[in-house]
C-alpha cells in the first residue's frame, strides 16, 4: 500500500474514534439534561444527536437523520431540541462541506435551509407558553418578528458550518493533491533509479562482451601470426640442422632465412601488441589483406615448400574488398600454408587461388602432402625404425596444432556472409583443400 494511503486510513479510523467520544459526551449532557423537559423532549434529542454518530463514514447519510429526526421532533412531537440541535446540525453540515461530492454538498446545504425555515415556522406555536402565556398569536406581530429572527439565526448557523467544512475540504484535497504528487515522484524516481542500474548492468555487461571479443580477436590474431611465423622457422631449422651435416656452408642461408621469418614475426607481433598499449593513431598500422599474398607466399617458398599462386585477371578486384574481408582471406592462406608446414610433412608443393566475382571474393590452399593423420603415424614409425640417427623422415616431424586455426577462419568468412571448407580433394584423397569466400555486397546469387 502507498504511503499516502495508509496515512489517509489510518486518519479516518482515529477521526471515527475521536467522533464516538466527542458525540457521546455531548449526548450525555445534552440527551440527558432533557429528561425534565418531559419524554417528548428526551426522545426528540436522541433522535437527533444519534445520527451524528455516522458522520465520517457517511456524512449525506447522517444530515439526512437528522433532518428527518427534526421535522418528527417539532412537528410530530412538538417539541424543540434545540440543545442538542445546537451542536449536531452544525458538525453534520462541517462533515458534508469537507469531504462529500459538489452534488451532494448543495443538496444537503439547501434542505438544512428549509429545515431550519420549518423549524422558525412552527417552533412559535409550542414555545408560546415557555415565553410568556398568550403574548404571542399565531399569525400576529410578535409571531412574524420571531421568525424573521430565528431564521436568519439558524440559517446563519447553518451556512457557517458550510462555509468552514468547505474551507477544510480545499485544504485537505490541496494536501491529498501534493500527496500524490510526492508519490508519483517518489515512484519515477524509483523508476529512474531501477533503470539507471539496468543500464548500469547493460553496460558492465557490453564491456565485459567487447572485452570478450577484444580477446578473441587478438588470440585469433597471435594464433594467425605465431603459428604461421614458428612453423616457418621450424621447418627451415630442420632442414638446416641436416643440410649443415654435408654442407656447413648451407646452414648459413637457412640461418638467415630463419631470422628474416623471425624478426618479421616479431615486428608484426609488436605492432599489433602496440595497438593494445596506446590509442595514438600513430602507433597503429594497416593490417594485411590480399595485396599482401603474394609476400606471404614467398616467404613460405623461402622454408623450401613450393608454391604456386593464382591471382585473379583483373589486378584490382581484390583490392575493392573490404578491410575486413581482405584480412579474412589473408588469414585463410596464411592458415592454409601454415598447416602445410605443420601437417603434411610428405608434402611436395602447394598452390593457392584467388578468385573475385560479382558480389563474391574466394581463397583456395591446396597440397599435395600426406593428410595429418598419416603424417603423425609416419613419424613414428620412422622414430621407432631408427632410434639412433637422424633419417630423411624425421627431418618432417609434425608440430603440435591448437585446433582453433580452422574455427578462427570459419568465424572471421562468417561475418561477412561466407563459408570455410576443409577437406580432401575429390579427386586427390592425398591432397588437402581449404577453400574460403566471403560476399561483397547483397548480390549472393552468383556465389562459386
Amino acid at each position: 500500500m502507498r504511503p499516502h494511503l495508509a496515512i489517509a486510513r489510518w486518519t479516518e479510523q482515529h477521526e471515527v474514534a475521536t467522533n464516538a467520544v466527542v458525540v457521546s459526551v455531548l449526548m450525555f449532557f445534552t440527551v440527558l439534561g432533557s429528561v425534565s423537559g418531559g419524554w417528548g423532549q428526551f426522545i426528540g434529542a436522541a433522535l437527533v444527536g444519534v445520527p451524528v454518530y455516522l458522520r465520517i463514514g457517511r456524512p449525506v447519510t447522517a444530515a439526512l437523520l437528522v433532518a428527518l429526526a427534526t421535522v418528527i421532533s417539532t412537528v410530530a412531537l412538538g417539541v424543540w431540541p434545540v440543545a442538542t440541535g445546537f451542536w449536531a446540525v452544525p458538525m453534520v453540515i462541517h462533515r458534508v462541506a469537507a469531504r462529500s461530492q459538489r452534488s451532494h454538498r448543495l443538496g444537503v446545504l439547501g434542505l438544512a435551509l428549509v429545515v431550519a425555515l420549518v423549524v422558525s415556522l412552527v417552533s412559535p406555536l409550542w414555545s408560546e407558553p415557555m415565553i410568556a402565556p398568550g403574548s404571542i398569536a399565531f399569525g400576529g406581530t410578535d409571531w412574524w418578528m420571531a421568525v424573521l429572527v430565528m431564521t436568519p439565526f439558524v440559517w446563519l448557523v447553518v451556512i457557517t458550518s458550510y462555509l468552514l467544512g468547505d474551507v477544510k475540504r480545499v485544504r485537505w484535497e490541496r494536501e491529498q493533491a501534493e500527496a500524490q504528487r510526492a508519490q508519483a515522484l517518489a515512484d519515477r524516481a524509483e523508476a529512474l533509479a531501477a533503470w539507471a542500474h539496468r543500464l548500469e548492468i547493460e553496460r558492465d555487461q557490453e564491456v565485459r562482451l567487447a572485452a570478450q571479443d577484444e580477446r578473441t580477436r587478438i588470440a585469433r590474431e597471435m594464433h594467425d601470426v605465431v603459428a604461421h611465423s614458428l612453423s616457418v622457422v621450424i621447418t627451415q631449422a630442420d632442414g638446416a640442422r641436416y643440410a649443415s651435416a654435408a654442407d656447413p656452408t648451407a646452414a648459413v642461408e637457412t640461418l638467415e632465412r630463419i631470422s628474416t621469418t623471425a624478426r618479421g614475426s616479431l615486428t608484426e607481433m609488436r605492432r599489433l601488441l602496440g595497438v593494445l598499449r596506446t590509442d595514438d593513431a600513430q602507433q597503429v598500422t594497416p593490417v594485411p589483406g590480399t595485396a599482401d599474398v603474394p609476400d606471404l607466399v614467398q616467404g613460405v617458398r623461402q622454408s623450401g615448400l613450393p608454391v604456386d599462386l593464382t591471382l585473379p585477371e583483373d589486378p584490382e578486384a581484390l583490392s575493392r574488398l573490404p578491410a575486413g574481408a581482405s584480412l579474412a582471406l589473408y588469414r585463410l592462406v596464411q592458415e592454409g600454408l601454415t598447416n602445410v608446414l605443420k601437417h603434411c610433412p610428405k608434402a611436395t608443393g602447394a598452390s593457392v587461388v584467388l578468385r573475385s566475382g560479382h558480389g563474391w571474393a574466394e581463397a583456395q590452399v591446396v597440397n599435395d602432402g600426406l593428410l595429418a593423420a598419416q603424417a603423425s603415424q609416419a613419424a613414428q614409425d620412422s622414430r621407432s625404425a631408427n632410434r639412433h640417427g637422424p633419417s630423411d623422415d624425421a627431418t618432417h616431424r609434425p608440430i603440435p596444432s591448437s585446433g582453433q586455426g580452422l574455427r578462427g577462419l570459419a568465424e572471421r568468412l562468417g561475418v561477412y556472409g561466407g563459408q570455410l571448407e576443409a577437406t580432401p580433394s575429390r579427386d586427390n584423397a592425398d591432397q588437402w583443400v581449404i577453400r574460403g569466400w566471403v560476399t561483397t555486397d547483397d548480390q549472393r546469387q552468383d556465389l562459386p
